[in-house]
C-alpha cells in the first residue's frame, strides 16, 4: 500500500466510476485500475464491487476508504508543516542577549519578528556574555548578542550594532547644560560601573576613554544593570558613561550629553553555532544583519529663556 494507490482509490471511492475517478486524477483509466488491484492484493480483501453498471463499495472497501481519508489528511498537515518549517514560519528560537541591548533598535526586530510569525516561539533571556557563550556551546540559546570578544571554534559572530558612549549627569550637575562633556571635565568625579567581571569589555571601555583624558575614573560604585547604574546616577551616587542607547529611558533628574572625542564606539554582536541549520533561527539572524543600526548622542534640549512681557 503506498500512498499514491489510495489517493486513487478515495477518488472511485467518492466517484464509484472509473472513467470519473480517472478524469478527476488526470490519468488514463487503465494505471488507475492496475493500482486498485494492487491495493487490494496488498492487502488480501476485496474494496470494490464491479459490474458493467455500476461500481460499489465492499464493507472492507468502506472501512478503507475512511481510514484512507485520515491517512491522506494526515500526510498533508505533515507535508504543511514541514513546508511552514522549512520556510522559517514554524519552530522555535531562543535568544540570550545584555539587558542594555534591549534598549536598542534590535529589540523591535525580534518583536517584529515573533510578531510576523504567530507559530514560532520566541523566547528572550537576559545573560552576560560569557553566560550567552557557554549556553550556546550547550545548546541552551540559538542566538546571543554581546559584547565583542574572541569566540570559541564553531561560534560565528557578526556585527549588529554601533552607537556611541554618552556622559550621564544628575539634572543639577554643574556640566549638565553643557553641549558636550569633555571627559578631563569628569577627573574629580565618581563613577558608577559595572564590575569588570561581568562585563569586562564595557569595563575596558570606560577606562580606556578616561585614560584617553588623562586620568584613572573613580568607580566608587559597581552593579550588573545599565539602568541600575542609571538609577544611581540619578540619585546623585556618581556619573556614566553608557552607551547612547541609555537615552531610550526617561530618569527624573537624569540627562545625558555626548563627549567629545567619544573614542571607539560600543558594539554589539551577534553569535550563533556555525553549523547552524534550524530556518527559523537563520531567519531571525537575516532579519537583524538587515537592521544593523547605529545609535548616536541626542543634542541636549536647550532651555527656553523666559523675558519678560
Amino acid at each position: 500500500m503506498d500512498l499514491r494507490q489510495l489517493r486513487y482509490f478515495v477518488a472511485v471511492a467518492e466517484e464509484l466510476h472509473f472513467g470519473r475517478a480517472a478524469a478527476r486524477l488526470a490519468i488514463t483509466q487503465p494505471p488507475l485500475s492496475f493500482n486498485i488491484r494492487q491495493l487490494e492484493a496488498s492487502l488480501g480483501l476485496e474494496l470494490l464491487r464491479r459490474s458493467t453498471r455500476e461500481v460499489a463499495l465492499t464493507p472492507a472497501g468502506k472501512v478503507i476508504y475512511v481510514e484512507a481519508l485520515k491517512i491522506l489528511a494526515l500526510t498533508r498537515d505533515a507535508e504543511n508543516l514541514a513546508g511552514r518549517v522549512a520556510r522559517g514560519e514554524q519552530g522555535s528560537v531562543r535568544i540570550g542577549c545584555l539587558g542594555s541591548s534591549l534598549l536598542t533598535g534590535l529589540a523591535g526586530v525580534i518583536r517584529e519578528f515573533g510578531a510576523a510569525r504567530p507559530e514560532v516561539e520566541v523566547v528572550v533571556q537576559e545573560l552576560n556574555t560569557f553566560e550567552q557563550i557557554d549556553a550556546l556551546q550547550r545548546n541552551q540559546i540559538d542566538i546571543g548578542i554581546i559584547h565583542p570578544r574572541v569566540i570559541p571554534s564553531g561560534v560565528s559572530s557578526r556585527l549588529l550594532h554601533t552607537e556611541s558612549f554618552v556622559c550621564v549627569l544628575p539634572a543639577d550637575h554643574p556640566l549638565a547644560n553643557s553641549d558636550a562633556i569633555d571627559l578631563r571635565q569628569l577627573r574629580d568625579e565618581d563613577f558608577v560601573l559595572f564590575p569588570r567581571h561581568f562585563a569586562p569589555e564595557h569595563y575596558d571601555q570606560v577606562v580606556a576613554l578616561c585614560a584617553s583624558a588623562g586620568f584613572t575614573p573613580n568607580i566608587r560604585h559597581k552593579v550588573r544593570h545599565m539602568l541600575t547604574i542609571a538609577t544611581l546616577v540619578a540619585q546623585k551616587f556618581g556619573v556614566a558613561l553608557l552607551p547612547a542607547s541609555v537615552q531610550v529611558v526617561q530618569f527624573p533628574n537624569l540627562v545625558s550629553r555626548p563627549i567629545v572625542r567619544a573614542g571607539k564606539p560600543s558594539e554589539l554582536h551577534g553569535i550563533w553555532r556555525s553549523d547552524e541549520q534550524s530556518p527559523v533561527v537563520l531567519a531571525l539572524l537575516a532579519a537583524l544583519a538587515a537592521s544593523a543600526t547605529t545609535a548616536t548622542a541626542a543634542p541636549p534640549k536647550r532651555r527656553r529663556n523666559r523675558t519678560a512681557a
